[in-house]
């Protein structure tokens, strides 16, 4: 059928846009409200006028959208005037324990307390609990179901040359796995009467702000994992291991704080992440990770193990030192009772056992030193992997669960 003017008139969306118009002008009759509200003292406004008023602007923060960069001066609400070397998680120090002792006033033992020594040999782990923990390290290392790119892999000969990305387990979850792996097996070995009086934290933060030679240090560093126990550590006794016999080494013409970071924003305050009202407060083994990606040299050189265990030490005076000054204040320097604190560093292959026993916290002090107590580090296996399709664990190491359990236990 052709279309006429006839039916257009007739049709319905014809229809309903002319009605729509004439209805939009129709003119309001008066119900005479308005006056009745006058009369009662309520003012009558226009909702054009209402909607004209400028409401003061809100920030949302939508997901996927970046937030506007912090800048990095005077304005930043950490600034300080005076600048300050801040050792953060990512710096290793150039000398490594070197100038690790001669920037903490601390001497180096290489081996542990005789106590230790001792009760390390009389610790014995069931064969039931050591292949438990091999099942485990295969579980952490092997069986974990992530899937994400695993750092990238230079090759030393070829330095600009890029290598293909894998995919796997990331090192910072081998290493996370791997700990709590060697902690629940601790607590079995323990039983409940030690394990009542433990407890693990995550992710602690500290900070530690110190003052040597007129220049201004501040430790920031955190505790990927850390025991913490209801009674402190009992300190060793130094008259016995004599500390003021050693010889600090000397780095001159380097400063001691060369390679640490000069920064003028920086949070100049001391931070213990747990009360002291806690009942479990006291810092009993620090559990730290350590992996290629975590740190690096400033001068893009590859870590050394000397740098890496410099950094435990670091990390362990930083969490002592944390302690005593919530415990004794901000401004102590000789201690009255010393702090003592275990650490173990891993990169889930290589483990670091070592103690520090925090007697000072004058830097620059001639009649006292702090003591650090380490222990070679120790291979947990040799390979660890899927061979031919089949899950591998070679040349496994059962000496580093004993270290394990004799720390928890201690």
């Amino acid at each position: 059928m052709r279309l006429t003017d006839v039916l257009r008139r007739q049709h319905i969306g014809f229809f309903f846009k002319k009605h729509w118009l004439r209805q939009g002008k129709r003119v309001p009759n008066s119900t005479g409200a308005e006056e009745e509200l006058a009369a009662r003292g309520i003012e009558v406004r226009d909702p054009k006028d209402v909607l004209k008023v400028q409401l003061p602007r809100q920030e949302f923060n939508f997901p996927g959208i970046l937030a506007p960069s912090v800048v990095h001066d005077e304005t930043h609400p950490l600034w300080q005037s005076q600048p300050a070397y801040v050792y953060g998680d990512r710096n290793v120090l150039l000398e490594g324990v070197r100038q690790s002792q001669a920037l903490l006033n601390t001497v180096v033992f290489d081996d542990l307390p005789l106590k230790m020594a001792e009760k390390l040999e009389q610790t014995k782990l069931p064969a039931q609990l050591d292949r438990s923990m091999q099942q485990a390290v295969l579980s952490a290392l092997v069986f974990d179901t992530e899937q994400v790119k695993t750092a990238i892999v230079k090759v030393q000969d070829r330095p600009a040359y890029v290598l293909p990305r894998g995919y796997g387990i990331s090192v910072g979850r081998r290493n996370q796995l791997i700990l709590s792996k060697f902690v629940t097996h601790c607590e079995r070995f323990s039983g409940r009467p030690v394990n009542v009086n433990r407890k693990v934290i995550f992710n602690a933060q500290f900070l530690v702000p110190l003052v040597k030679e007129n220049e201004r240090l501040l430790m920031n560093v955190k505790a990927d994992s850390m025991i913490i126990s209801s009674a402190p550590l009992h300190p060793f006794d130094v008259s016995v291991y004599r500390p003021l016999d050693q010889e600090l080494p000397t780095l001159f013409p380097v400063k001691e704080t060369v390679s640490i970071p000069l920064k003028n924003i920086y949070d100049w305050r001391n931070q213990y992440p747990i009360s002291r009202n806690y009942k479990m407060s006291h810092p009993h083994t620090v559990l730290i990770h350590c992996s290629p990606s975590d740190v690096k040299n400033v001068t893009e050189l590859p870590v050394s193990r000397d740098q890496v265990e410099g950094r435990t030490m670091v990390k362990a005076f930083t969490v002592a030192a944390a302690r005593a000054r919530q415990l004794y204040g901000d401004d102590v320097k000789a201690l009255p009772h010393p702090i003592t604190v275990q650490v173990v560093q891993t990169d889930s292959k290589t483990f670091h056992f070592s103690v520090y026993q925090l007697n000072t916290l004058d830097l620059s002090s001639t009649t006292e030193r702090n003591m650090w107590f380490r222990k070679s580090p120790l291979d947990l296996y040799t390979h660890c992997d899927y061979v031919v399709g089949k899950p591998t664990l070679d040349g496994y190491n059962k000496d580093v669960l004993r270290l394990f359990a004799m720390f928890y236990s201690n």
